[in-house]
Order: structure tokens, then C-alpha cells, then sequence
């Protein structure tokens, strides 16, 4: 059975999976607020849906997301139906009060769970799976502190490692990259990526259409992040 991601985007409001969606898509929890509730609709009107719900601890591992069970994140109901056009309200709590002075993420997975095949049926199910975010602020304020450094690639093109040395995550979303007198951007990055607290990501960029070869000199970056926009000179390390 194969199963497929469903990635959520900075200015999304809610989030479908094929034949169910959720709202909102992103929680925040703290001391003053440690749970929350979230909506579950069923999109289909002739069928019902089963989602299996399941809370993990997420941090990030050389950039990789690593994923462990829940110890300190409640998450209920672990499973439910819904008919068709039905909502279902689930809840996520925390077990202890947060940290003091380094946020925690974890993810909430929602899968749909396929119904059995019908007799005859030789195809292959797909299970629709979210992956939404959940964060535990810390008691004192936190706020993430990105550091960039560009890499041009052999081939022209051009990688951007992040550094987070803050003390809460961020999400940085279209990138682009310019050069001084250049008319387009020198390479792109239209997708989005979380860097924990910590954590280094590599980003590779899409070279933009009769861009040049990114070999040196001072570049210009700009991006959205959930922080606050980003705006920032790059200055291509040598290889």
C-alpha cells in the first residue's frame, strides 16, 4: 500500500488529504495554553472515511525530520469514522508544561485508513497521510536566529545552507536568490522547509531560465518565513 505526504504551506488555512480536511493546520500550545482543538471534516458525500490519529516527537537530525513516539503530547481520539460530510473535533494537550527556554515540535499524522477492496479489485490503495505541526513554546520568549551561507554547485547552480542558533523554529518558504545587474533571479527555492532549533538545512535551488553560472561575488536573498520576511546579502563561498 503506497502512502503520500500532504505538506502544508505558510498561508494555508486548512488541509486536505483527498477525502478529508483539517483545521487549522498548525497548533501552538504553551504554559497559558496547553491544549487545543482541531476540526476534521469528511469532504466525500457518499462514502464514509476512518482516520487513524497519531501524535510524535519531531526533531531534526543533520536537517533529516526524525520522528519518535509522544511521551509528553496527548492526542484524542486515536481513531474515529466519519459519514459523509460528518466533522469530528480531536484534541492534543501536553502531558507536563513546556520547557523554559527552548520550544519542542512535534507532528500530529492523520491517515486515512482504506476501506477493504471491493471483490475483484487488483489495484493498489493509497493512504493519505497529514503531517501537521505542533509546537511547545518555551516559558521565556523564543524567537529562531538564522544564519545563511551560499554554495555554489559545479554545474552553475546554487545551494543554501541555514543555520538556526535560535531557540524556536522556523519556516522559510520561496526563495530567491539575485545578482547584482541581473534581470532574473539566479535560482529559486518555491517550496518550503522547517529548521528546528540547532539545526542546519541545505537547500538546493532551482537555477533560474538563462541564469548565470553562480560562481562568486555578492548575492541577494530573498524569502518568507513565518518569523518575518527575509532579507539578506550572500556572499558564495568559494570551492
Amino acid at each position: 500500500m503506497g502512502v503520500a505526504g500532504a505538506g502544508i504551506g505558510l498561508a494555508s488555512v486548512f488541509a486536505q488529504a483527498a477525502n478529508f480536511t483539517v483545521t487549522p493546520v498548525r497548533v501552538e500550545l504553551s504554559q497559558q495554553r496547553p491544549s487545543a482543538a482541531l476540526t476534521v471534516k469528511n469532504e466525500m458525500t457518499d462514502e464514509s472515511v476512518v482516520v487513524e490519529l497519531r501524535a510524535v516527537a519531531w526533531t531534526q537530525n543533520s536537517g533529516e525530520d526524525v520522528y519518535a513516539p509522544a511521551q509528553d503530547l496527548l492526542a484524542t481520539p486515536p481513531i474515529f469514522t466519519l459519514a459523509p460530510g460528518a466533522t469530528q473535533v480531536i484534541r492534543v494537550g501536553l502531558r507536563h508544561p513546556p520547557a523554559d527556554d527552548r520550544e519542542v515540535s512535534y507532528r500530529l499524522f492523520l491517515r486515512e485508513v482504506p476501506p477493504p477492496p471491493k471483490p475483484g479489485f487488483a489495484g493498489v490503495q493509497i493512504a493519505l497521510e497529514m503531517r501537521l505541526p505542533v509546537f511547545a513554546k518555551p516559558r521565556t520568549p523564543a524567537a529562531p536566529q538564522l544564519k545563511w551561507r551560499a554554495e555554489p554547485l559545479p554545474d552553475g547552480a546554487l545551494a543554501l545552507s541555514v543555520t538556526n542558533d535560535g531557540n524556536a523554529h522556523a519556516q522559510v518558504a520561496n526563495l530567491v536568490v539575485t545578482a547584482p545587474g541581473a534581470e532574473r533571479p539566479v535560482a529559486t527555492y518555491p517550496e518550503f522547509a522547517y529548521v528546528l532549533p540547532g539545526q542546519t538545512r541545505r537547500l538546493v535551488l532551482k537555477r533560474g531560465p538563462d541564469a548565470p553560472a553562480v560562481t562568486g561575488g555578492t548575492l541577494h536573498l530573498k524569502a518568507y518565513s513565518d518569523a518575518g520576511d527575509i532579507d539578506s546579502a550572500l556572499a558564495p563561498e568559494t570551492r
